[in-house]
């Protein structure tokens, strides 16, 4: 006897989860182009109809995969909020938990999904922003509010976040989207070996 219309059947969470998972997977390592609902669908070997059945639209789908970006690095944030000794180890420490996240945790697609996605929709955008942008640099502040010697200031702080993670979503993007490894190469280990030193510089008390 068939499902009357509008009845979930009885694994629907967890039917979901699983094609969320996978879409994700989809979505950080495809052609940075916007896939179609379609294109999605093809991704996981399913029909359009059937992502619409756990997804509504497309424009769900993609709030959902910024959502699951956002928990997925939440173990990470976790780690760059920890207090440091002082602000020159923070931002030794916050570096060098970036650089991995560059190499192996997909921190540049996963911004420049956010990006494509976030500046061409607005619901989209605010998932971007809320669940994958300010929690990374709200994970930035946090760690400095706990380190000696920082700043406690609301504002000082987000501007230490800023200078922080900026740079090296610039240098990610420019390096592995764009083509500079190849056309204009950074090196990557100078270029924070100078941000890490005038950062922790800048917020260091001076003594006289």
């Amino acid at each position: 006897m068939p499902r009357p219309a509008g009845t979930r059947n009885h694994d629907f969470d967890e039917k979901r989860a699983a094609l969320l998972d996978a879409l994700t997977d989809f979505a950080l390592s495809a052609d940075l182009r916007r896939p179609s609902l379609r294109q999605f669908a093809m991704a996981v070997q399913q029909s359009e109809p059937t992502l619409r059945h756990y997804f509504h639209d497309r424009q769900g789908l993609v709030v959902e995969i910024l959502e699951t970006i956002g928990r997925r690095a939440t173990p990470l944030w976790a780690m760059v909020a920890t207090p440091s000794a002082s602000p020159a180890e923070a931002f030794a420490e916050y570096f060098r938990i970036s650089e991995a996240g560059i190499k192996l945790g997909g921190f540049t697609r996963a911004h420049a999904f956010g990006l494509i996605e976030g500046l061409a929709d607005e619901c989209a955008g605010k998932a971007y922003l809320e669940k994958v942008l300010e929690p990374a640099l709200k994970a930035v502040s946090e760690k400095l509010r706990g380190t000696t010697g920082a700043p406690h200031e609301e504002t000082a702080l987000r501007a230490a976040a800023l200078a922080a993670l900026s740079p090296m979503l610039v240098m990610a993007l420019h390096q592995e989207l764009l083509g500079g490894a190849s056309s204009a190469p950074i090196d990557a280990g100078a270029t924070m070996g100078h941000l890490k030193g005038w950062l922790g510089r800048a917020l260091t008390p001076q003594t006289d």
